[in-house]
């Protein structure tokens, strides 16, 4: 059984130094597929990692970026691994030893020195059944069979939740690895930041699509005005939740944003739903 690492990257050589670092006394093969448009990646990668296998990205995304890696691989597993990640010691290993007769294995992320700033991100996977793309092995069969990531998304927000709605409705066998522990240092993110995550938003709009939630104007505005009073109703009444502050923000800014992010999604809704047609769905089946 052969594993193969692919590391999607753009534009950040420092970060994905470290994700490399972390896979120093591995033997599998490494992939970075870098959709960077400057020489700075490849340069590091050529100079300080020999063994890695350099490829120039599709630029059309994560999603293009990964399957382009993907497709380069020789592996019988294909375990990937997001540059800003850093695996920990035996990750790849922990990844093999849960394989047995699973068709995908997740391992475990953790942002250590997470604060609850509003103005942090931070993702973490600590029990399983999340299926975040940071850290994720798949049978290279069955990503083959199921078309890879799904590249109509343009941007990271929510190609790795469609790819997991297919695994979780196409009743595959999923193991979660304990041992198979990535770093995922929290980011700082200022206001440009905040906002560019607010308008993110829209590829929720691709995602219920593609998944069969489309959505008339009325249900539209009915479903997110619903979901923002039960977001603060929980604010209120769920007083031991975890990041307390962020919540607190996270709710107060989008009744902030709400009277322009609610025709924002119906604009978007509308948009996809016209161009449907050119939207592959995929399911997954042959």
């Amino acid at each position: 059984m052969k594993f193969s690492v692919v590391i999607p990257t753009c534009h950040r050589p420092e970060v994905l130094t470290r994700c490399l670092r972390g896979l120093a006394q591995d033997e599998a093969e490494i992939i970075v597929s870098d959709d960077s448009r400057d020489e700075a990646t490849r340069d590091r990668v050529s100079r300080e990692f020999p063994h890695v296998r350099w490829l120039a990205g599709p630029r059309r995304g994560p999603a293009a970026n990964r399957n382009s890696g993907a497709r380069a691989a020789t592996g019988d597993w294909l375990a990937f691994i997001d540059d800003d990640c850093e695996p920990q010691s035996g990750w790849l290993a922990a990844l093999a030893q849960a394989v047995g007769n699973a068709d995908v294995v997740e391992g475990r992320v953790v942002s250590p020195g997470a604060t609850d700033s509003p103005f942090e991100e931070h993702v973490e996977n600590l029990s399983g059944g999340v299926l975040w793309s940071c850290n994720l092995a798949v049978r290279r069969e069955v990503f083959e069979r199921f078309g890879g990531f799904d590249e109509d998304f343009l941007e990271a927000g929510g190609e790795d939740m469609e790819f997991a709605w297919r695994i979780a409705h196409a009743g595959l066998r999923v193991q979660f690895a304990t041992d198979a522990l990535a770093h995922h240092p929290p980011r700082r993110i200022d206001w440009n930041g905040l906002w560019r995550r607010t308008w993110m938003i829209r590829w929720m709009s691709l995602y219920r699509l593609k998944t069969g939630q489309p959505r008339s104007f009325p249900v539209a505005v009915a479903d997110e005005t619903r979901l923002l009073l039960r977001q603060t109703a929980q604010l209120v009444t769920r007083r031991d939740s975890p990041w307390p502050r962020r919540r607190c923000f996270a709710v107060c800014w989008r009744w902030f944003t709400f009277p322009l992010v609610l025709p924002y999604i119906l604009y978007w809704d509308w948009r996809f739903g016209q161009m449907q047609p050119g939207l592959a769905r995929r399911d997954g089946t042959p």
